[in-house]
């Protein structure tokens, strides 16, 4: 039995154990703005409703898995007025990803991303949180924020959770793109399939396997998994506060140095600060 919903930005499908929701802005890459954000977050939590799910699996629909954040509207975002609590809305919109990243770790289900493409920034950071990743040899991750003048800061606790500070370190102040071969080396992919046609068939095994696991032992796993003192993100009291304070710095840089990045990365040619020595 299936059923669907659709929200527009995302398509929620529902088959027996798995809901799968599955990016629907394919054409322009899947583009984690707010709109996109908020019905992820509608989805997850239309998921964990159901007692018949057990796992949660991403997908997405065109080339690309996500490309990240939307820098489409960048001027349109910089001359956008504060609100009446004179939060910039920079911050508060950028806030709005940690808030979802953090739902989904605390999220009792078991998570599942499937990736075929290229995921990039934010995209890489939803990778990050989800329990198990499943990757093409064509799928391709990188987290270019500080390249274009920002700041990785609402996904960094989740890629640092997952591959560790120095991979992430190295992820992040080169702005490396990297292939799913070393995703799989790092622990970025859980899976990597053989070939990008076998990713649905590695992706179904790898579900079978979950769903072969009884369901509250598996969702007190998570929780045990989750309040372990070398691995306390989904239950640490200063992630909150640590978000907050990432979206101030990242909504700075927007309004800074990602103007000249953001044009550079546009017109294909390197930043003003890209000066290497002759």
């Amino acid at each position: 039995m299936s059923s669907e919903s659709t929200d527009d930005w995302v398509l929620a499908t529902r088959q027996g154990p798995v809901f799968n929701i599955q990016f629907n802005r394919g054409e322009s890459r899947n583009p984690l703005g707010g709109p996109m954000v908020k019905a992820l977050s509608r989805a997850v939590q239309e998921a964990a409703q159901l007692p018949e799910v057990r796992v949660i699996l991403f997908t997405a629909a065109g080339p690309a898995f996500s490309a990240g954040g939307n820098l489409g509207n960048i001027n349109d975002r910089l001359n956008e007025p504060a609100g009446a609590d004179g939060i910039d809305p920079i911050a508060a919109g950028n806030r709005l990803y940690g808030d979802f990243l953090t739902q989904l770790v605390q999220q009792p289900k078991t998570t599942v991303a499937s990736v075929h493409g290229a995921a990039m920034g934010g995209g890489a950071g939803l990778v990050c949180a989800v329990d198990i990743a499943i990757g093409s040899p064509a799928a391709k991750f990188g987290f270019p924020e500080a390249s274009i003048g920002l700041v990785p800061g609402q996904i960094l606790p989740f890629v640092a959770a997952r591959l560790g500070l120095q991979a992430a370190r190295r992820l992040m102040l080169t702005g490396q793109r990297i292939d799913a071969a070393e995703a799989f080396r790092i622990g970025l992919l859980d899976y990597l399939s053989s070939s990008p046609e076998s990713l649905p068939s590695k992706t179904q095994e790898v579900l079978q396997y979950i769903v072969a696991t009884a369901p509250q032992a598996s969702a007190l796993t998570k929780r045990m998994l989750g309040s372990l003192p070398l691995a306390p993100l989904p239950g640490n009291a200063a992630l909150p506060a640590y978000l907050d304070s990432a979206s101030v710095l990242f909504a700075s840089q927007m309004r800074t140095e990602a103007v000249e990045g953001v044009a550079a990365a546009r017109e294909k040619r390197p930043a003003s600060w890209n000066r290497m020595p002759t």
